[in-house]
This record gives C-alpha cells, structure tokens and sequence, in this order.
C-alpha cells in the first residue's frame, strides 16, 4: 500500500480518527439529512421541535465535548440540519407576492423587473432573465385585480430572435410575454429541469413573442450601487460581443464557454463531440479553471515580492501572495456568471490555495468537505445537481485513487530502476496526466451512466490531448487577454486569436476521437445497489493490502456487478403481469408495453417539440434505461405524423427492435421516409400490419392490430365511405389483451375511422382507452366511446395545450358518464399493470386503482 493510503488510513480508534477528522462524517451526515429530505423524510413531516432537539444536543456537546459520546452527536445535529435546511428549501415559496404563486396556470401577461444577467443567444432563440417587480393578467379571472400588482421572484424568458446589444443588464425593462409554471416531463428516467430551475430560484419561465413586445426604461434617482451590482454581467456581456466579433461562430462559442462559462453559442454538433470523448468537463468553469488562475496570480504575485528584501523578512510572502488572488478569483467568478458550478470551483480554489499555503495539500479530502460543505449551505439543492455530483466524486477520486495508481505503476517500473532513469518529465507527466484522468473517470462512472447513460472509454486518452489544447494554452491566453480588451483591444484580439488556435486543435481532436468505433457507449441505469458495490470494490481495493482474501473477493465482486448490470442482455423479464406505460412526452404520444414472458413493445415516439430537443434521446431512452431495458422487440409507428415518430430515429440507433410495424401509408413525409431507410439499414424488419395481425403474444396476454388496413370488406367500405382516409384515420388501432382486462390505442383516428372501427368489428369494449388524437374535438364520438366503454380514458397531450386536448365538451361528458380521466399533462406518466383478474392504475406521483 502507498505511503499516502496509509495516511487516508491511519491505525486509530474510531474515536480518535473521529476527533482526528471530523469534517468528512460531519458533511457526511449533512448529506444524509438533505437526502433524506428529499427522497424519504419530506420537510412538513419533520416534528416541530426538531430545532429544539438540535439545540439540546448542541448544549450536550458544549458541555461534554471532551467526552467520546458527546463528540458523536455532532453527527445527528448536522443530519437533522440538512434535513430541515434542504427541506424548507425543497418547500416552494409561501409569500402571496411571489411569482410561482400569482401564476398557476398558462398566462398572458405583462411584466416589469430587472435583467439580471447578460442575454444568451444559441442561434435559434434568446434567453434572459428578469427579477421581477410588478405583474398585470391581460386576461385576469374573477376578483383578480385590473392593474399591475406587485410580484417577487425571478423568471426566465425566451424570444426566438436577437435581444440586442443596447439592452444590457441592470436594465428595467417591460415585457408582453406567455408564462407558467416550470415544466417537467414527469416520466422515469428524464432530467429533471424543474429542481434545476429552483436550484437558481426559478418557478416560472414564459415565451416573448416578438422583439417588439420588450421596453427598456430607466428609473428616476437611480443610485450608483445598481450599476455597480451588474458591472461584472456587463463586463461579460462585452467580452462575450468581442469574442463573437474576432473570431468564427464556433471559436467563440468555445471561448465563451471557457472564459465566461456561457455555452449558448455552441452547436449541438460540437457538444455531441465532447460528449462522446467524454470531454464535455473541460467546457464548464470548473475548480481546474479556478486552480490555474489562482496559482497564475499567487505566483506572479510571489515573484514580484520576492524582488525585495524587506517584504520578504516582514511578511510571509505565500500568504500575502494567496490573499492577494483571492480578489481576482472572485472577480472571475462573478464575470463566469456566478452559477453553482462557478461558485463551487471558487470555493475549492480558494481553500485549496490556503491549503497550500498552510502546507495542508495533502489534506484535500478535507478541502473538499469543506468546499462541499460551504455550497450546501448556501445552495442546499446543489447536492440533486448532476454538476455537483460528478465534479465531488471525481475530485474524491483523484485525492483516493491516483496516488494508489501512481503507487501501482512505479512499483512495476521499478524492476528496471536504470531504465527508469532514463525516462524524462514529459513522459512522467503524461503518465501522471492520464492517471488522474482515469481515476477521475472511475470515481464518477457510476453517476455518470446514472444521469447520462454513456460513458467514454476513450475518455482518459482524449483528455489527455484535449486539456493541454483548453486548459494550458487557450484558457491562460484568454484570461491575459480579458483585462486588455478594455486597454488594448487591438493586442487583445491578436491574443484571442492565438488562443483560438488551441480551440480548434481541440475541436479537430474530439471530432476525430468520435468517430472512433465504440468511443461512447450507451448503457442501462445502474440501480442503487449497483452504484453502492461499484464503490465498496473500489474502498476495497485502496486497503486491498489489509484484507485477507482481497485477490479473490474483489474479482468477485466486480464479476457478480457485471452479471448483475449486464443481465438483461441474455435474461428476458419472466413473470405474471403485463405492464403498460403511458410516457408524458408533452404534446405527443409514446406507449411502452412489457408483456409477462419479457416482450417489449414501443408503440409511437413523438412531441411536437423543437429539432433541438430530440424527445427520444432525452426523455424515452432515459425512461428505457431506466427500465433496465437494453433491447426492444416491436416497434410499432401508428401514422407518419411528426408528434408520433420524430423521437424514433435514436431508438432505432440505440435499441435495435427486431420489427417495425407501419400502417403503410403512402402520404408520408421525407423525415419518415428517411427513419424507414434508416431501420432497414440496420436489419430491422419492417411490416405493415394488417387488420387481426398478431404485434406480439405469448401464453398470458397478446397485443393485436384491429385496423385500419384491410379492415373490414373493401367493397362495403367504399360504398358507405366513398372519401379517401386521412392519415390519421389511417392510424394503426391496436388492442392489448390479459385475461379480464384489456387496452385500446387508437392512434389518431377521427370520426371517420371511429365509424369504420364500428361498422366492421363486433366488439371494441376496452377497460382502458388511450383518447384517439389526444382527445381533440374531432375525434373521441359518443357513438365510439360508447362501443368502447371504458372505465378509464388516458389522454395523452402537453400541459400548453390543455385547453384543447381533451377538448373540453368531452372532458365534461366523459366525467358525467362516471369514467376515470387521466392525463398526462397534469398527472405524468400513468402505469398500468395487469395479472388478467386485477387492475393497478399509478400517475407519476399517486395510486388511482385499485
């Protein structure tokens, strides 16, 4: 074992070590708490006198802290605090005047507030952010007030347009904008961008229409300390103009990401090639950035005093030289946009430039609880961010497993020592580099298939010649730059164009590196038991030297892990039950059918949601993934319309279904058009289904097509219905049955294909109906829901659009004739499942039967 291991693991009684390093188990415990708060224990729940409780204890300690048990209930005390601090966080807003209050449903209104930072343009659209000061209902409802009335809180908004460059932050502006709650797609497995808005104090975002609907004003007697609030967004606005002007779209857009943390203006393009390098890291501001700055600065400063004696005999020229950086490091901070990431790096910059300077380096753990510690108390909901989480563990890995490494491969090297001589610092740091880089990429593995579902095994390599490109040559050049872009623009750009040239070697690398077979792999969701052993092995292997056993134990460890992850490549799901998931995917329609012997069926995947956000990747393999599901067996398109199929071209890619079942209809769009050439190309069988045709079955339940091919008699058709079928009413209809219990999808189809579905099948009774075309006013006859009958009708539609899907005259007669509605724009994504005698009905957040 390396002689740093030893120090991580010291020979001490527990209570000892405990009073020895009472930091970690402290923010341990803190964790714990807002964990807890979170997942098990919600905040209302917590009784009263739990703050009373934690001042009892407190006194305890106080009294007895020279005593072992007193010293233990430090542990207690911090678990109950981040319990009711990350409670009370998680809690919204009780104040009447703040927004998420006044707003509680889709509303035109009129808004005047403060920008807060600088505007962001990705191409497409412009988003900025306002603190609000008063708000006026253009369509207030009854006893509402007529007038501008005053509001509290932030919201985001976005215009599909340039903002421009005489709106600057600190500005008052009036806006005309659509506004509501912050929208999630409450489906299993999808990001969770409601708790990412709170984390930034964010209830309500809202759409501008046009550039036309914003006014900027000024206030009379402004004061001076306003402007001088926003100096640093203003100072990042002007670098971020400077760097669009200098230099070529995707230059600027990594530069701006690297210097001032905005990463708007990179193309999907180029993140997909960070992303599959496993690179995607070095983008953001991060403790790398922080540390280099602080040490670019301490450095220098040191130098410079070191040039004289009398400064060097009267003062400790480290310390002076570290709190002389400290300004710069939080100027920076505020210029990067002061977000979560940015100030969690500060604070790891800064107390590691004090841990140096107190020659406590070796001590980083102990940096990082602090670090972690500082953010959680100011950020409590920083702890459920994917950034928060994967920089933590990939800085524990490095403080852990790095020197184990290094330990590892200079004992092997050793058997040569003469060889080893020969070696020189280039190797030794590149060596080094890639180490780091793979400890990092161990410690975060397992969060990063938990959010993301891929990882990089080219990832340690491709960082190791991307981060010299970023971080050595294009970051150092760039923050020399930034102060000469107010002095010497001239000098400054000629600087920024020599940093450029590290961007694009980058750039040229990770789009090699992507291209590579196999460098991004795609994988299920690790389960918390999995992610547990996965760390257990690793604990293992750092004190693998005081273990009896350790050789045989660890090996087997990762070989049950790896059985356990990989499993449902060659095990098929065996049991009783059929299980139907109804996805909110917003204004669209997705179902996920798993029958008792394992089958899995996809029927539709689709939104009606911008090309840059493909429904597909982001939220149905996600829920997949999260189903543990690495393959599909069916397919089924209903009908090529966009909002059922734009998110199947990245489940094709990534789950390969054996079959593709189309209704064959000859209007189809080119996008469709392309999604068949690409199923065929890779080996997936396409059939149109046919009226009575088997989708899949096996011995308990069987999912068959009713229409609308080859439905009924063609000639008897064509005499009562002489009109050509529309797509939608050319939709495929399938029904799902188990036992007692049965499920109709009728796609899309309207009054037409309602009374051909009538006139040729005797028997379309169903306990469960998903609404034909979302339930719009064309569709869903009282003739046709009556031949179905169902107890429940799951209308699949978004939140936007409630007022139309369902349509309100059905909504009404369908609640008066006693059936149960479920949508999924108010309750998620609805679960069924059915052993054939009984029938469980769950949303996203409650039971609903039995």
């Amino acid at each position: 074992m390396s002689r740093r291991t030893l120090m991580l693991f010291p020979r001490l009684t527990p209570r000892q070590w405990l009073q020895c390093n009472i930091l970690p188990p402290v923010v341990t415990c803190y964790i714990l708490g807002s964990a807890a708060a979170r997942y098990l224990l919600p905040a209302q729940t917590v009784p009263q006198s739990a703050g009373l409780l934690i001042i009892v204890m407190l006194i305890i300690v106080l009294m007895f802290r020279r005593q072992g048990f007193a010293l233990s209930l430090i542990l207690p005390v911090f678990a109950l605090i981040g319990l009711i601090h990350t409670g009370s966080s998680l809690s919204p807003p009780d104040n009447p005047t703040r927004l998420r209050n006044l707003i509680t449903a889709q509303s035109r209104v009129t808004v005047t507030g403060t920008l807060l930072r600088m505007p962001e343009y990705n191409g497409r659209k412009t988003s900025f952010e306002l603190a609000v000061d008063t708000i006026l209902f253009h369509s207030p409802s009854a006893g509402a007030a007529q007038h501008p009335v005053p509001a509290e809180g932030h919201i985001r908004l976005s215009l599909k347009d340039i903002l421009g460059i005489n709106i600057r932050p600190g500005d008052h502006l009036m806006v005309i904008a659509t506004v509501n709650r912050t929208y999630n797609y409450r489906t299993p497995g999808s990001f969770d961008y409601r708790l990412h808005m709170a984390d930034r104090s964010i209830y309500v975002t809202g759409w501008v229409h046009s550039r036309s609907e914003i006014i900027a004003f000024q206030k009379p007697g402004e004061p001076w300390t306003h402007r001088a609030r926003f100096l640093p967004e203003r100072l990042r606005q002007d670098i971020a103009a400077f760097l669009d002007h200098h230099l070529d779209p995707k230059a600027a857009g990594l530069y701006k990401a690297l210097l001032i943390g905005s990463r708007a203006g990179i193309n999907s393009k180029t993140l997909e090639q960070y992303k599959a390098t496993g690179c995607m890291h070095l983008l953001a501001i991060s403790g790398l950035h922080m540390g280099l700055l602080g040490l670019m600065i301490t450095m220098s400063f040191m130098w410079l005093m070191k040039r004289s004696n009398a400064l060097i005999l009267r003062w400790h020229v480290p310390t002076v030289a570290t709190l002389l950086s400290l300004p710069f490091l939080v100027g920076y901070a505020f210029i990067a946009g002061l977000n979560t990431p940015v100030i969690r790096a500060m604070i790891m910059a800064i107390l590691f430039l004090f841990a140096v300077v107190l020659r406590r380096q070796r001590s980083l753990v102990h940096v990082v609880a602090a670090a972690a510690l500082i953010l959680l108390w100011f950020r409590p909901l920083a702890l459920f961010t994917v950034s928060f989480q994967l920089s933590f563990t990939a800085v524990l890995a490095i403080t852990f497993i790095y020197p184990n490494l290094l330990a590892l491969f200079n004992r092997k090297d050793k058997i040569d020592k003469e060889k080893i001589s020969r070696l020189t610092k280039l190797f030794q740091y590149v060596k080094g580099a890639f180490m780091v880089s793979t400890a990092a990429t161990l410690g975060s593995l397992p969060f990063m298939l938990y959010h993301f579902n891929r990882f990089s095994p080219v990832g340690p390599l491709a960082n190791l010649l991307v981060e010299p490109m970023l971080c050595f040559w294009a970051l150092p050049i760039g923050l020399a730059a930034v102060p000469l872009i107010f002095l010497s623009p001239d000098l400054a750009a000629l600087m920024i164009k020599a940093g450029a040239l590290g961007i694009t070697a980058a750039d040229k690398i990770t789009l090699l590196g992507s291209r590579i077979p196999f460098s991004s792999c795609w994988t299920i969701t690790p389960n918390p038991i999995e992610i547990i052993v996965f760390y257990v092995i690793l604990c293992l292997w750092l004190v693998r030297s005081k273990i009896k056993g350790a050789p045989i134990i660890i090996p087997s460890l990762c070989l049950i892990l790896l059985l356990s992850f990989m499993s449902g490549l060659w095990h098929h799901h065996s049991g009783s039950t059929t299980e139907v998931f109804q996805l909110d995917v917003g204004q669209g329609s997705s179902t996920f059918i798993q029958l008792p012997r394992g089958s899995t069926i996809l029927l539709d995947g689709g939104s009606t949601t911008s090309p840059q956000f493909d429904i597909g990747e982001r939220v149905i393999a996600p829920f997949l993934w999260k189903k543990r599901i690495w393959r599909l067996d069916e397919l089924v398109i209903s009908h090529p319309h966009y909002d059922h199929y734009n998110g199947l071209p990245f489940i094709l890619r990534h789950f390969g279904p054996k079959r593709l079942w189309i209704n064959d209809s000859r209007k189809a769009p080119w996008r469709y058009r392309r999604l068949l050439k690409t199923a065929s190309r890779r080996g997936t069988q396409i059939i149109a289904a046919g009226s009575g045709q088997k989708i899949a079955s096996d011995s308990q339940a069987e999912l068959f097509c009713l229409g609308m091919k080859n439905t009924g008699d063609h000639k008897q058709a064509r005499k009562s219905m002489p009109q050509a079928l529309s797509i939608n009413d050319q939709s495929i209809v399938l029904k799902l049955r188990h036992g007692d219990f049965s499920f109709l999808f009728p796609g899309d189809i309207g009054t037409t294909g309602e009374k051909k579905l009538i006139n040729n099948l005797p028997d379309l009774r169903a306990n469960l109906l998903l609404a034909p075309h979302h339930g719009s006013r064309t569709s869903g006859s009282r003739s046709f829901i009556n031949a179905v009958n169902p107890e429940f009708i799951v209308v699949s539609a978004g939140h936007s659009k409630r007022d139309r899907y369902p349509d309100p005259a059905h909504l009404k007669q369908w609640l008066r004739d006693g059936r149960t509605i479920l949508e999924t724009a108010d309750m998620g994504t609805v679960t069924c499942i059915t052993d054939g005698t009984r029938l469980e009905i769950k949303t996203w957040r409650n039971n609903i039967a039995p």
